[in-house]
């Protein structure tokens, strides 16, 4: 027998449903039936609705769309009417039942991740009639169901599939996978969005005990914080800066990546005693209000040692002073330029020099040390990721930072070997994110090991969302790792490509300890079984 979905005929179905749901009872197993299927899904980034009366589903026949029409039918030039006990109505049943074939089709496509081809036919039953020969060139009397077939459904069926030559296979997980999208066992839960909000809330209690041990080192003038990534850094930096001010001092709070600067600088926008941005964006301005020439498109080989030796002159001969130097990401840092920095500091024996580094994460400078003394302080604990991904995240490395924040959703691995198995998955993560679980689009990001691919999924939609770049209204923000250091998401997709080098793993490190919640990383199977999640 079938597997009908509700097992039992429901008490609200039409008269013309009734009998078509017992005949299709009759089938043979595997045959897997969905009575009065609805759905609604963004197509091509619009809203839209589609239903059937019923969906059958064989894993060696594919899908069958099959609209039952009761009361009298007539066509009148070329045109269908129904009759019934209320009157006479225009429709064309055909159509119908293609219409909702093919948004089926696609919607299932769009929401389940790799999903092979899918064969699919339609059918029209009227139960209340017979009928004999085509009723028109699309309705051709192989895929017209009528009252003798109520007898005989398994017969009927065969004629479907041999007519729309539905011979392919649909192989179990997906059997399963459509079975959940047409007739889901859980019908009311929390979103994403809700268990992120829980989660959050657990992140800033461990963020603020950080912030707590940190202040015992506030007599200490020059201090370097090492902590892997999520150990609350960033936060603390921002923190320390706005703590500072709110006691009247002047403070500059810097960082390497021009994203994570332009964070701080919207941050203390408001804020005249605090200095926030970029190094390389500070400098420009710094050297500008000197007087001195900044060159207008400097080679990647000036911003080392020229640079600190003109921004050193600029503070030397300009006006600009702070009382407190804050520097993020402290390992990308050159030389020259924490000697520069500290130059601006107006009294150097009170003036604060306070320098976050991770050794980990120096993508720009391998071999990282500081080139000062100063007091050391190390914060241990992962207070960004679910304890779920700061495991995988500790594996890159071979770490073991202690997470004790906030259990979470499992990492989830896509195994991907070309740009359109990439797309395909992407597809099916973003519904689920996004569509199904009510995250906001903002606190959503897909990040990429090569700008090449960043350049070519900007624009791209998917799920019905629109991919942009950062600060983009309306769009899920795509940007290479690197860029994104320092900056976190809620929910974070992870394109890798190779995980061979040593910058490869310190660009995986980067890239999987920006997701506070949830983790999807879509890579080559290889670099899944280096992660322990292939």
């Amino acid at each position: 027998m079938a597997t009908m979905f509700p097992g039992r005929l429901p008490g609200n179905a039409s008269p013309s449903e009734k009998p078509v749901y017992r005949a299709l009872e009759q089938l043979p197993d595997p045959w897997r039936v969905f009575h009065s299927v609805a759905w609604q899904s963004l197509r091509k980034g619009r809203q839209g609705d589609g239903e059937a009366d019923f969906v059958l589903i064989h894993p060696r026949h594919g899908l069958i769309v099959i609209e039952a029409k009761g009361g009298s039918i007539h066509i009148r030039d070329g045109e269908w009417f129904s009759s019934n006990k209320k009157g006479t109505h225009p429709i064309d049943p055909f159509e119908q039942a293609t219409a909702s074939k093919h948004a089926l089709v696609g919607y299932l496509r769009d929401t389940i991740p790799e999903l092979p081809w899918l064969d699919a036919g339609h059918g029209v039953w009227f139960p209340g009639i017979t009928v004999s020969g085509d009723l028109s060139a699309a309705a051709p009397e192989e895929i017209v169901l009528d009252h003798n077939d109520l007898n005989r459904p398994v017969v009927a069926i065969n004629d479907l599939v041999n007519r729309w030559n539905l011979h392919g296979t649909i192989p179990d997980e997906f059997v399963e996978a459509i079975t959940k999208r047409l007739a889901p066992t859980v019908t009311i839960r929390h979103t994403l969005a809700d268990d992120v909000a829980e989660v959050h809330a657990r992140q800033l209690a461990l963020t603020e005990t950080q912030r707590l041990a940190l202040a015992g080192l506030r007599r200490a003038r020059r201090v370097i914080v090492y902590g892997g990534a999520g150990t609350g850094k960033t936060v603390l930096a921002a923190e320390r800066a706005r703590r500072l001010s709110a006691d009247g001092f002047r403070v500059v709070l810097t960082c390497f990546n021009r994203p994570l600067g332009d964070a701080f600088a919207d941050e203390f926008s408001d804020n005249d005693l605090v200095t926030a941005g970029s190094v390389h964006h500070l400098a420009n301005s710094w050297i500008t209000d000197a007087g001195l020439t900044f060159p207008e498109d400097p080679e990647p080989g000036w911003w080392d040692d020229p640079a600190g030796e003109l921004l050193l002159e600029a503070f030397t001969t300009g006006d600009f002073r702070t009382d407190a130097i804050i520097i993020d990401e402290g390992q990308d840092f050159d030389d020259s330029w924490f000697m520069a920095l500290e130059a601006a500091i107006d009294n150097q024996d009170e003036g604060l020099f306070l320098v976050f580094a991770d050794r980990q994460q120096a993508i720009y400078r391998e071999n990282w040390e500081p080139p000062f003394d100063a007091v050391e302080y190390t914060l241990d604990l992962n207070c960004r990721n679910t304890n779920q991904i700061a495991e995988v995240v500790a594996r890159v490395y071979g770490d073991d930072l202690p997470a004790r924040g906030a259990d979470g959703p499992g990492p989830e691995f896509h195994a991907v070997e070309s740009p359109e198995g990439v797309d395909k998955v992407l597809r099916g993560v973003l519904h689920r994110l996004v569509n199904e679980g009510a995250i906001p689009v903002d606190r959503v990001v897909i990040l990429t090991q090569y700008r090449e691919t960043k350049d070519r999924l900007i624009g791209w939609t998917a799920a019905g969302l629109t991919l942009g770049a950062i600060g983009d209204e309306d769009t899920v923000a795509v940007e290479t790792i690197h860029r994104f250091k320092g900056l976190e998401a809620d929910a974070t997709i992870v394109i890798l490509d190779r995980l061979e080098k040593v910058r490869d793993h310190a660009l995986a490190y980067i890239g999987l300890s920006r997701a506070r919640f949830h983790l999807v990383v879509i890579a080559p199977p290889n670099v899944g079984v280096a992660l322990g999640l292939g």
